[in-house]
């Protein structure tokens, strides 16, 4: 037991075979634990010292058992002197067993170190995260705005593309087109503000039509479509317009041949007149006769048509 190392004290009854009467224990009946502080100072000061504690007011009778408190059970287990031995055992076979060396050599530990980055570390690598995803987003908008603008050039290229005619040339039509834009901007330059804004532009899209036309009526075209899908009541203003303009054009030209039809009919009465009274022949003398027959045999078949 003095090996063991146990940590309490035992008290060992005084029993006699021959009488009953009660005995106070001395001191060759207390059996104290040994103290164990140069074997804990071997294994690096695991085992604490025993102390011994010996109760003499404990024993009160022979036929009571006597108690060994254990300080490092839970619930101060009393156990008798036929119980300690086991208990001693098993305590000091698991010291034991929980240091004795291995038989093969303990394998060498591998070191790893960490390495711990200081708080200005830190927040330096959290400023340059940032200042990347700005970066990045800034990059990422402007390649979007470079993509949009790349898809707007393409659109107006095919656009263009889609107003040539092959079979008109565009080279002296758009030279024509741009010397009438220029001669109207310098005949008007000394006029009114109103002409000057106004006659130039109207003059490049005259000479435009008139010099291109097949390539005017596809951006005509091109220009209804966006007037009806964007400004629909702009298109039937424009239409209305546009139909009104005609009338009062035909009712001009109309009018403008019935006017020369009168002032031809008035000159030849004079002539006629004058050819009668002298007995010239002015009527040849101007080409009227020809024009005359042609006008009567034209009028001629128009009545049989009619």
């Amino acid at each position: 037991m003095a090996s063991a190392g146990a940590v309490g004290t035992v008290v060992v009854d005084s029993e006699t075979s021959h009488s009953e009467e009660q005995s106070t224990p001395g001191p060759a009946d207390v059996v104290p634990a040994p103290e164990v502080l140069a074997q804990s100072q071997s294994v690096n000061a695991v085992v604490e010292p025993v102390q011994s504690v010996v109760d003499s007011e404990s024993v009160t009778s022979a036929s009571e058992p006597l108690r060994t408190v254990f300080p490092d059970l839970p619930d101060k287990v009393a156990v008798s002197s036929t119980e300690y031995i086991p208990l001693v055992l098993k305590k000091t076979h698991f010291f034991f067993s929980f240091w004795q060396l291995s038989m093969y050599p303990c394998p060498t530990p591998t070191l790893v170190l960490l390495d711990t980055p200081s708080p200005l570390e830190l927040r330096i690598g959290q400023v340059r995260r940032e200042v990347c995803g700005y970066y990045f987003g800034a990059r990422t908008h402007v390649q979007g705005a470079i993509d949009r603008w790349i898809r707007v050039e393409e659109a107006v290229e095919s656009r263009l593309h889609s107003f040539r005619d092959p079979t008109e040339p565009l080279n002296p039509g758009l030279l024509y087109t741009g010397i009438s834009a220029l001669t109207a901007s310098v005949v008007v330059r000394s006029r009114a503000l109103p002409v000057r804004f106004l006659l130039p532009p109207l003059s490049c899209v005259g000479a435009f039509a008139y010099f291109l036309p097949r390539t005017a009526g596809r951006v005509g075209g091109w220009m209804e479509e966006l007037e009806g899908t964007y400004a629909p009541r702009a298109g039937e203003i424009r239409q209305t317009s546009v139909a009104h303009t005609r009338m009062a054009l035909g009712m001009l030209g109309d009018k403008y041949r019935e006017g020369r039809e009168g002032l031809e009919k008035g000159v030849r009465r004079v002539v006629e007149g004058i050819e009668s009274g002298t007995g010239l022949r002015l009527s040849g003398a101007l080409g009227w006769t020809k024009a005359r027959d042609d006008n009567k045999s034209g009028s001629d078949e128009d009545h049989k048509n009619g």
